[in-house]
């Protein structure tokens, strides 16, 4: 009878836990343009929390204009350039502007390169015509930015490796702190033009750092419908890692990333291309990986835009970007667009989610950037 009794105890406990576990929570920030941005220039982030799936409250983090009295420019962005997350609090925009979403305060204001995340620092760079070069740091524990002075301070162990575009082909050289010169790459190419943008065509020239030795790039063939993949090393050794055929002019910039999967990515007019090191290829594929399992497809199908995979299974088809979708464990996020001939217009976000397996649409009138999760 006790034992029955004891069985029935431990019975009802079990169920007290499974009805009681602690929810998991997590956030999306979203960056959204006020009603009137066109008119007060003001921009808003948006936390958006989730439980078990659903979105159960959403509050305005902090409200912070694009333009600013006595400054010259963009005062703070989130539409240029990659935005980025430290320890679940801090964002950084792709300008280099640092809000702390605990306190709600703006902590950088300057429009800076960003460099790395060191503890409890983030490191920025200045290369400026009228600034001149030099490192920032922004330590958070006293929430102070400001200006290193020693000339001779590098975060990143490494040359600094620029460009030579006053002669075609260009070439690639890495400077000592003392200013000596060693070229490393005599014949880089003509870098990618941009003809669809006007008669004056600038050429662009990404680099993408794989570690403090190594580095690569795109040698563009004087034509412009061929470029080679070249990994660099600073030893000066060069060697070929893929090549890319019959590409289109574009008024978009070719560039490097690393995705939220962890792919390297080589994007150009011919479109997403994956770089395998270790088999020397650069590789089309039809689903690129976001993240934690989420998988979307590379090119955009003119019926329906994008199919989206969680795991092997079909989450939905969409009309959404690539370069902005976030995901965590179980959610991922993606810019919901619609498409009426050439026209596109943004049409807010929209959620998908492991545990219910259905999509949850935000009501984002005016989408600036999806920034990124928050595990709380």
């Amino acid at each position: 009878m006790r034992l029955v009794k004891f069985s029935f105890l431990i019975f009802f406990l079990f169920l007290f836990a499974a009805f009681h576990m602690p929810q998991k929570r997590v956030s999306l920030l979203v960056a959204e343009y006020d009603d009137n941005a066109s008119v007060n220039h003001l921009q808003n982030l948006i936390n958006y929390v989730f439980v078990d799936g659903a979105m159960i409250s959403k509050e305005t983090v902090i409200t912070l204009p694009t333009q600013k009295a006595g400054i010259k420019g963009n005062y703070v962005r989130f539409d240029l350039g990659k935005n980025r997350i430290y320890r679940n609090r801090y964002v950084v925009t792709g300008i280099g502007n640092v809000i702390d979403i605990k306190t709600k305060k703006l902590l950088v204001e300057e429009r800076n390169d960003f460099v790395a995340f060191s503890g409890d620092s983030i490191i920025f760079h200045t290369n400026d015509i009228f600034k001149g070069k030099y490192y920032s740091v922004l330590n958070l524990k006293t929430e102070k930015f400001g200006k290193v002075e020693n000339a001779n301070y590098n975060p990143l162990p490494r040359p600094d490796v620029e460009v030579d575009e006053t002669t075609l082909p260009f070439s690639i050289s890495a400077y000592a702190v003392s200013g000596k010169q060693d070229v490393l790459v005599k014949d880089a190419g003509f870098g990618e033009a941009q003809p669809l943008l006007g008669d004056d065509v600038k050429r662009k020239f990404p680099i993408f750092w794989l570690d403090n030795t190594s580095f690569l790039y795109a040698n563009f063939s004087k034509n412009q419908q061929s470029a080679i993949i070249y990994k660099v090393n600073i030893k000066k050794t060069v060697e070929k890692v893929g090549e890319i055929t019959e590409i289109p002019a574009t008024a978009q910039s070719a560039f490097f990333e690393m995705n939220t999967g962890g792919v390297i990515i080589y994007s150009c007019g011919k479109g997403r291309f994956e770089i395998d090191l270790k088999k020397k290829l650069a590789v089309k594929e039809l689903f690129e990986p976001v993240g934690n399992n989420f998988f979307v497809e590379s090119d955009e199908n003119p019926k329906y835009g994008r199919t989206i995979k969680y795991e092997s299974a079909e989450a939905g088809k969409k009309w959404c970007r690539l370069d902005n979708a976030k995901t965590t464990v179980g959610y991922a996020a993606f810019q919901n667009d619609i498409v009426m001939g050439t026209d596109r217009y943004s049409q807010g976000v929209v959620v998908w989610n492991t545990t219910t397996k259905k999509w949850t649409s935000l009501d984002v009138s005016s989408l600036s950037d999806i920034i990124g999760w928050i595990e709380e």
